[in-house]
């Protein structure tokens, strides 16, 4: 019986130490929460505002979750709507308070199923359907294949110019908040992006 009693406890034990580590995508919480898209931009510094976001990472009782393993996945690759610029840390793991920032960098724009994807411990705590980038020559809002350069060119200026129409655009591409209007928010976003039209991933 005491044997019994003492199993029991091990795996009761176990059972709580497991579901610490299981993060709860309601209490996760991140920067793009509000946006609710994937923003990324050929970025040899990770200086672009825009591109940097963090995650919080908790589990079922609120408790931050440390060392779990984030993982950033950005959809529209595999069709060429985007790419992503070499050496980027798409992986990393949470500090004490659950907590990770990324910086991405890369070009394009998708917006479909499971284009902006993040996932904590194998458990996808966030799914967003538009990825978007200040590198993209062109001015719908779907996305088109091979429309990025890996850099923030005079191109990707005057396709902006295009979608902004003067500040009160309509939904694009360009509508990098995910406002519904491309207007001079974006072009805020834009022209930290741009940096003169020298902007590039780096090799």
């Amino acid at each position: 019986m005491k044997r019994l009693l003492m199993l029991t406890c091990a795996l009761a034990l176990t059972a709580a130490v497991a579901s610490a580590d299981v993060p709860d995508p309601a209490n996760c919480t991140t920067t793009l929460d509000g946006p609710a898209r994937g923003y990324i931009a050929p970025d040899g510094l990770g200086d672009i505002p825009a591109a940097t976001f963090t995650c919080t990472i908790r589990n079922a009782a609120g408790n931050p979750i440390n060392n779990a393993v984030v993982e950033v996945l950005v959809g529209g690759l595999a069709t060429n709507h985007t790419i992503i610029c070499a050496g980027q840390t798409l992986t990393a793991n949470t500090n004490a308070s659950g907590v990770i920032t990324f910086n991405v960098g890369g070009g394009g724009c998708f917006k479909g199923a499971n284009a902006f994807v993040l996932r904590a411990n194998g458990v996808e705590v966030r799914n967003f359907s538009e990825v978007m980038s200040s590198d993209y020559t062109a001015s719908d809002d779907a996305g088109i294949p091979g429309r990025w350069s890996r850099t923030v060119s005079p191109a990707d200026l005057a396709s902006f110019v295009a979608a902004y129409q003067g500040g009160v655009g309509p939904s694009s591409c360009h509508d990098y908040n995910n406002s519904g209007i491309t207007d001079p928010a974006d072009l805020g976003t834009f022209v930290s992006a741009y940096k003169g039209g020298t902007n590039f991933c780096n090799p």
